[in-house]
């Protein structure tokens, strides 16, 4: 029988995927784009979790239950977590509009965070001007008693909001890769995950 696979024939196939998908979303310059490489990479990560499952298992890995497998794997990574929370819920979502997950996730989507520096004493810093995810918008001073006390940085990009806490997707995105790569790599070397 032909293989549908597309030349993906196993997990680090599928972990470059995830990364090709990943410089997609970050060169994307219309925002519909965006979007649609941000879903993409959410659910290509989220899948990357059962390529690994049957990657190990073909090198003939003890794995135990695949349920239990995943369970423990976004247990042990909250990057992991929470994209497989968006990829379930994009894949769930009613027509009502209702999620059919309570994911703990209000936003995914264009948005701005705002990076908060007081100085301590005499240790006068530089203004942070960039974050992983986030474009700057501008640097505010801020003032006490006519002395500098610190800065407000804002920064642009797509962010994940849950329970009002932002935080940008891209670094979401690229601990979750690096946490699957580091588990193929132990699956290649015979090991299973420590958190198995």
């Amino acid at each position: 029988m032909p293989s549908i696979r597309l030349g993906l024939e196993g997990a680090p196939d599928f972990l470059a995927k995830a990364r090709r998908e990943l410089h997609r979303y970050q060169n994307a310059d219309d925002p519909a784009d965006r979007a649609d490489y941000a879903i993409n990479l959410a659910v290509t990560i989220h899948h990357l979790a059962d390529w690994t499952y049957h990657h190990g298992l073909e090198l003939g890995c003890e794995l135990g239950d695949i349920g239990n497998f995943l369970g423990r794997a976004r247990n042990a990574n909250g990057s992991v977590k929470l994209l497989h929370k968006i990829a379930d819920t994009t894949k769930h979502h009613t027509l009502s509009r209702q999620n059919v997950l309570n994911i703990q996730v209000d936003e995914v989507g264009p948005g701005s965070l705002t990076v908060h520096q007081d100085f301590l004493g005499i240790d006068v810093q530089r203004p942070q001007t960039s974050v992983p995810g986030g474009r700057l918008l501008g640097v505010r001073t801020l003032i006490d008693d006519d002395e500098v006390v610190g800065y407000e940085s804002i920064f642009e990009g797509t962010t994940v909001t849950n329970r009002g806490v932002g935080q940008f997707f891209d670094p979401i995105c690229e601990e979750a890769i690096t946490f699957w790569d580091e588990v193929i790599r132990e699956l290649e070397a015979g090991n299973r995950p420590i958190w198995l």
